[in-house]
């Protein structure tokens, strides 16, 4: 072969790859947003051939239709076999949904230490959801692991986070003064405040309850810690190190 046509050849090799790879993501992006729309027919089309063929993404959205039933009736074994696909590839949201499945044995066997060691793998790389899952997989309430001390620190980075469920259980931690946490009623008026202010009726109420015993300059108190929480900001150190247990 001449060096012309070796050349040629390389050339139509490189965009023909390239094809594919502006194929699949077109193909990705049009799944993803007809699931966003509740087209679900559409995202299934879409999403299919490339969850087939690897695609990390793909597979997680698939098993997520399959397990909550979206667009055809659930399948926990299915979703379970797309989550666990897409987990293994390092896709954090895969992770902590097939850690939940182990939990509650839907789709697989009940397994508290792959449950705990897939949500651990979601948490480690940020996943908010997996991260308040695994704070109470180490609670001393519910925990299947108890462990306080690290119940609260990933509890508290789902809060960072702004996880409503996360900031609403550290609020009733820091209420009641449970789980070695010392009671602070002002940290626990900041975390339902920064719940309810993501619309969530429950910390409306539970605000508006111990707003009734706290003074006006404890609530004045409570909105300084909120300014100085800005999202994204690490609670610990926002609060100056105050909220050790």
């Amino acid at each position: 072969m001449t060096y012309s046509a070796t050349r040629l050849t390389t050339s139509l090799l490189l965009a023909a790859l390239t094809a594919v790879h502006f194929s699949a993501h077109a193909g990705l992006n049009e799944g993803l947003a007809a699931y966003d729309k509740a087209q679900y027919a559409a995202a299934m089309h879409e999403l299919t051939p490339l969850a087939e063929k690897g695609h990390a993404k793909a597979q997680y959205r698939l098993g997520k239709m399959f397990n909550l039933g979206q667009g055809l009736p659930p399948d926990k074994k299915e979703a379970a076999k797309w989550f666990h696909l897409a987990a293994q590839q390092g896709l954090a949201e895969a992770q902590g949904a097939l850690g939940y499945l182990c939990l509650v044995g839907e789709g697989v066997s009940q397994n508290n230490d792959l449950a705990l060691e897939w949500t651990r793998k979601a948490a480690e790389q940020g996943d908010a959801t997996a991260q308040f899952n695994l704070g109470m997989m180490h609670s001393e309430k519910f925990g299947i692991q108890k462990n306080p001390a690290e119940s609260l620190k990933w509890l508290r980075k789902a809060a960072d986070q702004r996880h409503v469920q996360a900031m609403n259980t550290l609020g009733s931690l820091y209420e009641t003064g449970q789980a070695g946490v010392k009671r602070n009623p002002v940290f626990a008026h900041m975390l339902f405040d920064a719940s309810a202010k993501k619309g969530d009726s429950t910390a409306v109420a539970r605000r508006q309850a111990l707003e009734k015993s706290l003074s006006a300059s404890d609530i004045r108190a409570s909105k300084e810690l909120a300014r100085k929480w800005k999202p994204g900001a690490n609670l610990e150190k926002a609060l100056g190190g105050g909220i050790s247990s």
